[in-house]
């Protein structure tokens, strides 16, 4: 055990990512094996109605590509200005064959995580340890020639960084407030978390972008034209996503305006300012900004606006600000806690020999909570609420990783002050015992994840309660009965039995008869499977 240990803290950043890798994995085997039991439900329904047509009819890509153009055409006029959300939101596995609907919990766990980690990757590598060279000032050990601490320094950033996307993706996908709409249902999913993903891409390409200016003339023209593409695709995003992506970009050209006046008069080279930068950020910036008002301008808004009763621009802003304090408090639970406190040193050291820009930290921290406060304004200014858990699927998100940023820019900032107070001393401490902290760490986060009070707290818990006690196969198999007689043909008039098995992660809303709430769920069934009528039994259908 003494040697297992010794090796460990020789390695602390390999071994520790490792483990962490290899525990993740295994959460994520629960969570990604329940998809099988997923069925289409709801909007699937309502949105899918002329692709899965199309489909029955031609057997063809082009056409149902083409109804999902008509489909975000025809809602953007009646319902919703979210035009790219719509197109995407028709094309969901499950109108090709009711079976490959388990591939929406691949495809956005997917997104999530990998634009997590290529966001993280971008701000860190590109940003924070940009020294791969050995400063005049390093030690050079010469007893060990065929060492190389350029290499080994590298080696030891990319553990560190792999550590801190595996506990912000851990944290993002175990502690979402709706993992049903997040991971398991198609529409829900899509409208947010893939759409908060792909900001985070644009973000990545943007940031990237702007680091390389002056060197690689085809990547970053490839960046700037993933960029461009990513800004109409936002445009048209849910409002929240849409709205957050106009305002980072604005700050980052702001940033880049500021930075790159203050670098020509300190007589930097004309070719690699950051104006030349600032140019081209400039055209993502308007086509973003275009895309979100053919959004919010779509005429369906109006329509969607008489269902429900909005306020005040003013009074949604002020008010943003006080949902964005009480989820902020509500969201810090002792298990995210530990993970940042777990973050903590390893940040400390991937700040050790950065030369980046750190701004100050109540500053960047201020803006931060702008930007996070800035997610609950739409859905205060339409529907006078702080919106529906799916939302704050991505609020939550985002939030995480606010915080880390803000971690990572305070420590270096800290860093470069080079002044003694409590909580360098702190970090210091952390330090020197950097194994046994993030061992405690991990331990302690193992802890609170494998006991939680309710046993739907955590995604990975809730999907492991519901395959081993078999109410997701039953769940399945309910359905599959119900999708048999939905594809028969020779049967314009179907009668189907209620639900038994409503597992957490699986069930949304059933089928209703006619005057009951869930009714619209039942004309659109009735649309996508081209029937007449579908009416709901108690017990088993005669």
């Amino acid at each position: 055990m003494k040697k297992i240990w010794l090796c460990v803290k020789k390695n602390t950043d390999r071994w520790l990512a490792l483990l962490w890798l290899a525990a993740f994995c295994v959460t994520m085997l629960p969570l990604l094996y329940l998809s099988r039991y997923a069925v289409p439900g709801c909007d699937d329904y309502t949105y899918g109605m002329k692709t899965h047509g199309a489909w029955l009819d031609t057997h063809s890509l082009a056409a149902v590509l083409r109804a999902a153009a008509e489909t975000a055409a025809e809602y953007w006029y009646r319902w919703q200005g979210t035009y790219s959300s719509i197109f995407l939101m028709t094309l969901s596995p499950g109108i090709l064959k009711e079976r490959w609907y388990f591939l929406t919990t691949f495809l956005m766990a997917g997104m999530l995580c990998g634009s997590i980690c290529t966001l993280v990757y971008a701000v860190i590598g590109r940003y924070v340890c940009v020294e791969d060279r050995i400063r005049p000032d390093a030690q050079v050990d010469i007893s060990a020639p065929g060492r190389n601490p350029a290499a080994e320094r590298r080696a030891s950033r990319r553990w560190r960084i792999l550590l801190c996307v595996l506990v912000l993706c851990f944290l993002s996908l175990q502690t979402m407030v709706a993992p049903s709409d997040g991971l398991y249902w198609y529409n829900g999913a899509l409208h947010y978390v893939f759409m908060e993903s792909v900001l985070f891409f644009q973000a990545a390409a943007l940031l990237t972008f702007c680091r390389m200016t002056g060197t690689g003339q085809k990547a970053r023209f490839l960046l700037w034209a993933v960029s461009l593409l990513l800004a109409a695709v936002l445009g048209g995003a849910n409002l929240l996503t849409g709205l957050q992506s106009c305002i980072l970009t604005a700050f980052l050209e702001l940033y880049l305006l500021w930075t790159g006046r203050r670098g020509r008069k300190n007589g930097e080279d004309r070719k690699n300012s950051r104006m030349t930068a600032a140019f081209w950020v400039l055209s993502v910036l308007t086509v973003n900004l275009a895309g979100f008002a053919v959004n919010v301008l779509a005429p369906g808004n109006a329509v969607r606006e008489t269902t429900a009763e909005g306020m005040g621009a003013v009074k949604a802003i002020l008010l943003s600000f006080y949902w964005a304090a009480v989820f902020f408090t509500e969201w810090m639970t002792p298990l995210v806690l530990i993970g940042f406190l777990l973050m903590l040193p390893v940040l400390w050291k991937l700040t050790e020999n950065s030369r980046a820009e750190f701004f100050h930290p109540a500053a960047a921290a201020a803006v931060s909570f702008c930007i996070f406060a800035a997610m609950f304004t739409p859905t205060l200014f339409a529907t006078s609420s702080e919106g529906p858990d799916r939302c704050k699927n991505i609020m939550r998100v985002a939030m995480y990783l606010l915080v880390f940023f803000n971690l990572l820019n305070a420590l270096g900032w800290l860093r470069v002050q080079k002044k003694e107070n409590l909580l360098r001393r702190m970090i210091g401490n952390a330090e020197e015992s950097y194994a046994f902290w993030l061992t405690m760490c991990s331990v302690g986060m193992a802890l609170l994840f494998l006991f939680p009070a309710n046993k739907n707290t955590y995604t990975s818990i809730s999907a492991f309660r519901s395959l081993v006690n078999g109410e997701a196969e039953r769940f399945y198999e309910e359905n599959a009965q119900r999708m048999e007689l939905y594809n028969d043909e020779s049967l314009p008039d179907v009668t189907i039995s209620c639900l038994t098995a409503k597992p957490y992660l699986l069930f949304k809303e059933d089928v209703g008869n006619e005057g009951s709430p869930d009714y619209w769920i039942n004309i659109s069934v009735v649309g996508y499977y081209r029937k007449n009528s579908v009416t709901v039994v108690e017990g088993t259908p005669e």
